[in-house]
């Protein structure tokens, strides 16, 4: 089957995606069904790029698509936003972290992303598949910006081969426009429930 023909590719929804980008919620998210973003995936496979740090279309893809409907997770942050730091982590089994949250509005959805691993990634370091898909959703990307770098954190997990993450080096300069971009914001703040 090849890589570029959507008609015949099985795209589908990751649990770590489904249980994640919920209306809300402090991540991105889409305001249509899961069906209707998986249509917005198809229409804009043809422009799909590597992810970032990859250099081919067979592990990891941003597909960029309408960004109407998507509700993004930043807050840009300055010397009035207020902050909230608490220890996390994303699943279970992974390390923990320090995640900082800002009060404030999020940013426009100017533009929109959605990145996709094929199925033999999903299964690197101990990973898992999430049902019979080439593709899975696995984030969903909504900001002012185009290209939003990704958080250095994620970038870290990936290049260190920790629990959650997938195998890929970056540049000195992939880390630094991603420190810069991201000390300049931070996620939404969501009170849990």
């Amino acid at each position: 089957m090849k890589n570029d023909d959507i008609e015949t590719l099985k795209l589908g929804w990751s649990d770590f995606a489904a249980g994640r980008h919920v209306p809300g919620g402090k991540h991105t998210w889409y305001e249509g069904s899961p069906a209707e973003l998986l249509d917005l995936v198809r229409a804009g496979w043809s422009r799909r790029r590597p992810g970032t740090g990859r250099d081919g279309l067979d592990k990891v893809v941003v597909v960029p698509v309408d960004p109407a409907g998507f509700v993004g997770s930043t807050v840009r942050v300055d010397e009035t936003t207020v902050l909230h730091a608490v220890f996390d982590r994303r699943q279970a089994h992974e390390e923990g972290f320090v995640r900082v949250t800002a009060a404030g509005p999020r940013e426009e959805a100017r533009h929109a992303a959605v990145v996709m691993y094929s199925k033999d990634t999903l299964l690197e370091n101990g990973g898992v598949r999430s049902g019979d898909f080439d593709w899975e959703v696995v984030c969903l990307l909504a900001g002012p910006i185009e290209i939003e770098p990704m958080d250095p954190l994620t970038m870290a997990r990936n290049m260190l081969e920790k629990p959650g993450g997938t195998f890929c080096e970056y540049s000195a300069a992939e880390f630094a426009e991603a420190v810069w971009y991201w000390a300049a914001r931070a996620n939404a703040h969501v009170e849990d429930s």
